[in-house]
């Protein structure tokens, strides 16, 4: 639509999270865009914390995904050896959860299959709500006095209109991006956090 209430960009795990809450209210008109041209197809981050199962539980599928993951009882950590960089070492041993935080476990299942449990509770939900993917969020301007306040410029990356730029008038603009996210340099933004460059194995 050109003009919805909550506009959420991004379609990884905050986004598809926020997306699916939202679709829960059908007098809100809410929308997701994704730049990718569908579903993700290979997980990026497929370690699931048990505290996220817990958030999965609320929207009702915990134990479905739980049944399809690899459960973590114990974790090694591996890092390059002082004595020689071009080799690892393993550096600790531990318990996955020894403070007994949740009652679910930690899990590894491909993100992939995370965010088509949220988009089947958004198609499953009173709006109906899918991702529209095949948009990057180019930038945004604020309007305090309009009834819409926020005009945000998407570019269409793919399907027979790539290329080709459109508007959304939104109340509400969730920026659901990523570590670097356009959304948050739009509005000024910086992170607030700390960035690492770390490769990690599952």
């Amino acid at each position: 639509p050109e003009q919805v209430d909550v506009l959420v960009v991004g379609s990884g795990p905050a986004g598809m999270l926020t997306a699916a809450q939202l679709s829960q209210f059908p007098n809100i008109t809410s929308r997701i865009v994704g730049r990718r041209d569908g579903r993700l197809a290979i997980g990026q981050a497929d370690g699931i914390q048990a505290r996220s199962v817990e958030t999965f539980q609320a929207f009702g599928f915990a134990e479905e995904i739980t049944a399809e993951a690899y459960r973590i009882t114990e974790m090694c950590f591996w890092r390059p050896d002082p004595q020689d960089p071009s080799r690892i070492v393993r550096s600790g041993r531990a318990l996955d959860d020894e403070a007994g935080i949740s009652e679910f476990p930690h899990l590894i299942v491909n993100l992939a299959r995370v965010l088509d449990y949220f988009a089947r509770v958004m198609a499953n939900a009173p709006t109906r709500m899918k991702p529209d993917y095949g948009f990057e969020f180019v930038g945004l301007e604020v309007d305090d006095d309009a009834e819409y306040p926020v005009t945000v410029t998407l570019l269409r990356t793919a399907g027979p209109d790539e290329g080709t730029s459109r508007t959304v008038k939104a109340k509400y603009v969730v920026g659901s991006d990523g570590a670097r996210s356009k959304v948050r340099s739009a509005i000024g933004c910086t992170l607030d956090g700390d960035k690492a460059n770390h490769a990690w194995g599952v």
